[in-house]
């Protein structure tokens, strides 16, 4: 293995006629390094939004999701006392309109929660209005405030056309002002989705009984899988969805993008391993004779295909390394002094968010060295192809 190497670091390193080799060479580490670097950079973007977006989601709706209870009274106490749970809020929700100026209206969710708790419970990123009112209070979201044209403290009617309040079928309607705008950017959530106290919940939703569902906040979430078997196995006939069952669609989708930037990226990498092949070809050419004495010595086959793939490790080497360190250095700049910075009112963080795992690190090295080897493996075959004998009067 030794003399392997040293030959093919002799063959890759000097000699004459080595500057073609030398030229292909470095392109294929340059090449290898700016596909590994960009692979790396590209999926760390990727984890950064898709974790600014969990976080968001998380903030909004809570860990895990409980619907289909029967005593929601008790069974809301016994669930607080399970280890790892936090806090846990009851909701009611139905499709209601929201009424501001001039009779523009907006049809939202309305999520009907303990009014002293949605602060607490959920990270709204909300502006509240600190003023005493006789009046019940509903907290819109950004963009809904901006489409009914409201401020905070201003009066809106809010309704139900679901459940009607009389025998005539009229929705009823409570007034009610703007106690909290809050700003989520995230799956239109702003413009989707208005919290009103309980008791007027209670009063529009006159054809529900009883809370809709709880939303459960963890300790730590990464024990959420634990904490939701804990829960199933008391509650035998409750549904229960984690935020990931929520939204498996967005995350389905985030986890194709991710797999889609890999092949696209990975082509980097291709065209540079056609450049290594050149380079192991190039050095082959150049080294027939030499190659050509080796096997009339008694050199195996085996080993001169070995000589070549060390050649084609020692250039994939260098420029995978240089790729992925430079890459994991720009990831760690980035994090600690916030190089690149964003405008927050469009991307809801003020600088590019990069966070790389241990398993992509792999992935790309996995990828990298895959292509690397196969390269340099067509490129070993291809040196075997000249006999001994020819090879030694070729360049005679």
């Amino acid at each position: 293995m030794k003399f392997s190497q040293a030959i093919a670091k002799r063959f890759m390193l000097g000699g004459k006629g080595a500057g073609p080799s030398r030229l292909t060479g470095w392109i294929a580490i340059i090449g290898l390094s700016v596909g590994c670097m960009a692979m790396i950079l590209s999926i760390s973007v990727l984890n950064g939004f898709e974790s600014r977006v969990v976080n968001r989601i998380i903030g909004f709706e809570g860990d895990i999701r409980i619907s289909g209870l029967t005593d929601w009274d008790r069974d809301l106490k016994e669930i607080k006392l399970i280890d790892g749970v936090k806090s846990v809020m009851s909701f009611q929700e139905r499709k209601g309109l929201i009424m501001g100026r001039d009779n523009a209206q907006r049809m939202v969710l309305l999520k009907a929660v303990d009014p002293k708790m949605v602060s607490s419970f959920y990270d709204l990123n909300m502006m509240k209005w600190d003023k005493d009112s006789d009046l019940p209070q509903v907290f819109l979201g950004e963009m809904t405030a901006r489409r009914l044209n409201l401020n905070l403290g201003d009066g809106v009617r809010v309704m139900s056309p679901i459940d009607h309040g009389s025998n005539w079928g009229i929705p009823r309607q409570i007034q009610c002002i703007v106690g909290g705008i809050f700003n989520i950017q995230v799956l239109d959530l702003d413009d989707k989705i208005a919290f009103i106290p309980t008791g007027v919940g209670q009063k529009l939703f006159v054809r529900k009984d009883g809370p809709d569902g709880l939303d459960i906040r963890l300790t730590n979430n990464a024990k959420i899988d634990r904490v939701s078997a804990s829960i199933q196995n008391r509650f035998i006939n409750a549904q229960i969805n984690t935020w990931g069952d929520l939204h498996s669609e967005l995350f389905g989708a985030m986890k194709f993008e991710r797999i889609g930037a890999l092949a696209v990226l990975s082509l980097i990498i291709l065209v540079a391993c056609f450049n290594l092949v050149t380079t192991l070809v190039l050095v082959t050419a150049q080294k027939v004779r030499e190659y050509g004495i080796l096997q009339v010595m008694g050199t195996s086959q085996r080993l001169v295909q070995s000589i070549v793939m060390h050649q084609g490790g020692m250039i994939g080497g260098m420029g995978i390394a240089g790729g992925l360190g430079i890459g994991l250095l720009f990831i760690i700049m980035q994090n600690v002094f916030g190089i690149i910075s964003l405008p927050e009112d469009i991307y809801f963080t003020p600088y590019l968010p990069m966070i790389i795992f241990s398993k992509d690190v792999f992935t790309i090295l996995s990828i990298s060295l895959g292509m690397v080897i196969l390269s340099s493996f067509i490129a070993a075959k291809r040196a075997l192809m000249v006999s001994p004998l020819e090879a030694i009067y070729l360049e005679k």
